[in-house]
Order: C-alpha cells, then sequence, then structure tokens
C-alpha cells in the first residue's frame, strides 16, 4: 500500500470524513457501508442483517505499513455482531459461490422442483 494512505491520504473508496476525526487522527479508512435484511418472522437463530464494506486498519506506529484493505462482513444478530474479514479473492470466491447457489434454487423452482 503506498505511504500516501498511511499518512492520511484517503484511496478512493473511502467514505469516511476524517478532518472530523478527533484530532485529525485516522484510524481507519472505511467505505459506504451496505446492509442486507436476512431476518424471518419467528426464526430467532436467523441474523437480523449482513453489513458489507472495504476497510483498511492503519498501523499505531506511523513507520509501519498500513493493512492490507479487506472485506468486513457484519453479521449482526439479537443486538450482538460478529466480524467476518476477507481477501479482495475470497470476496469474489464467496460471492460466485453465493450466486451459484442462488442460480441453482432458482433453476429449480422454475422447473417445479423441491
Amino acid at each position: 500500500m503506498p505511504a500516501a494512505t498511511v499518512t492520511g491520504q484517503c484511496p478512493p473508496w473511502c467514505a469516511r470524513k476524517h478532518a472530523a476525526d478527533a484530532g485529525g487522527i485516522v484510524f481507519y479508512h472505511a467505505s459506504e457501508t451496505t446492509s442486507v435484511a436476512i431476518s424471518r418472522p419467528g426464526e430467532l437463530t436467523v441474523p437480523d442483517r449482513l453489513e458489507v464494506q472495504t476497510a483498511q486498519y492503519l498501523p499505531d506506529d506511523p513507520g509501519e505499513p498500513a493493512w492490507s484493505p479487506a472485506i468486513e462482513i457484519a453479521v449482526h444478530a439479537g443486538g450482538r455482531y460478529r466480524l467476518i474479514g476477507l481477501s479482495p479473492q475470497e470476496a469474489r470466491e464467496l460471492a460466485a459461490t453465493l450466486a451459484s447457489a442462488a442460480d441453482m434454487v432458482s433453476a429449480g423452482a422454475a422447473h417445479g422442483s423441491g
């Protein structure tokens, strides 16, 4: 990652207003968050929603390199959440797997099987 990112220059995908942060200290860069509601009535074990964003955390010591940007999935359920971090390649693989599974269900529904 370029040194400019560590010194406060935002990557193009960063949506944070760093000037508004206390003391102008940049802790991390984050994209806009996309939220997907997935709750179902009566099923308490199902997460309420998934939130997806790109994030890059910066080191405590400015002389250290920044962490690589990652795709974060926050799984919200019952007032709590778990965070899953994926590399860009892992996120692409997950997206392809989800699309393939959705295509199988859609194809089955179109043929009346289930």
